[in-house]
């Protein structure tokens, strides 16, 4: 009863801790369960088997833009048992993260490697419920080409930009250091009935990543705080439901989500599971209220250990701009090593 206790009060200590204020803001993908490493330390092994790959793409606003915005990240993560309490099925993990963030129009590019470990500790007897925490160490780069910036003493008036530049440039490349740490609970209540959430706290450093590298303020990246929840409900043989929220906070931007998943199981010998899903993401920033952004719509199927799923943002701000190209498609894939039943901590796949 005790590490419950402490656990909710960690969680709680958590969530009162967010800022209310900053000045930028990271990429993300829809299908945030997808990448989990990427969404908190603490699912670093959250999974019933014993290792995990996979790998996550996002094109956006390829109907607009020649060269659309696009991000893909990858990781591996392994289980490792713990040696300490052998009455209990606690265990360790540890884990690589890739992840890139591409501006083709002007070669501007983020590029991730992480390293990230956790503990997953058993409360009960029947493991039925964990409390985990994680830790990342990370390198970052950022680079560009200026030679595709066009300034304003280039315009020759006439065919264009033909005038050489007076502007001085800083250094096209730079790393960074980065330090990201989370918590999550599950907890198997009763057969059917599953709940899940966690806290994760990234860029607790708060790096420099201007390309002038002055180091101050404004130059300094903010601390991103992302808190998700969520349940799987077998309604009947073969049908469950998944309900989730999710909220990512970073200076003065702010995201939220809420939807749900329906997973439609065959028999329990095809290894065949289909998903079905629908989400509604809002979000705020310094000079635009709360408003609905967009709606999510997801499809993706499980065959014993592998894991594909395909997602389509329908931008509802299109409906007032006229600006139909604003969609963004992902794509992801992960496979399950040696996946085992009902042992270990509950993280949705998708």
């Amino acid at each position: 009863m005790k590490l419950k206790f402490i656990g909710f009060l960690l969680f709680v200590v958590a969530f009162l801790s967010l800022p209310n204020e900053g000045l930028t803001q990271d990429r993300h993908f829809s299908q945030f369960y997808s990448a989990p490493i990427y969404l908190s330390p603490a699912l670093t092994g959250a999974y019933e088997g014993n290792f995990r790959v996979g790998l996550n793409y996002r094109d956006q606003w390829r109907r607009t833009l020649d060269n659309p915005f696009t991000t893909s990240s990858g990781y591996v993560d392994l289980r490792l048992k713990s040696p300490f309490n052998t009455a209990r099925n606690d265990y360790f993990a540890v884990g690589v993260l890739f992840f890139t963030d591409k501006v083709p129009a002007v070669d501007f590019n983020t590029n991730q490697i992480g390293f990230s470990a956790a503990f997953h500790k058993a409360l009960d007897v029947k493991s039925s419920q964990y409390l985990s925490f994680g830790l990342q160490l990370g390198l970052n780069s950022r680079n560009i080409n200026f030679e595709k910036l066009r300034f304003a003493d280039q315009f020759d008036g006439i065919t264009g930009y033909s005038f050489p530049t007076n502007e001085v440039y800083p250094i096209n490349n730079f790393a960074f250091g980065d330090l990201s740490t989370g918590i999550h609970y599950s907890n198997r209540l009763r057969t059917g009935l599953s709940i899940y959430g966690g806290v994760a706290m990234h860029h607790l450093l708060e790096p420099t990543i201007s390309f002038e590298q002055t180091g101050i303020a404004l130059d300094q990246l903010n601390r991103k705080y992302t808190i998700y929840g969520g349940a799987e409900y077998l309604l009947r043989e073969g049908i469950s439901v998944i309900p989730r929220v999710f909220a990512m906070l970073q200076g003065k931007h702010a995201e939220y989500t809420i939807g749900s998943n329906v997973r439609l199981a065959p028999n329990d010998y095809s290894g065949y599971s289909f998903y079905l899903g629908g989400w509604l993401r809002s979000v705020q920033d310094t000079d635009t209220p709360f408003r609905p952004d967009a709606v999510v719509i997801l499809t993706g199927i499980e065959f014993n250990n592998i894991l594909f799923g395909l997602s389509y943002d329908v931008n509802l701000g299109n409906f007032t701009t006229n600006q139909w190209g604003r969609q963004a498609l992902e794509f992801s894939i992960g496979y399950l090593g040696e996946h085992e039943t009902n042992d270990g901590v509950i993280c949705p796949k998708f």
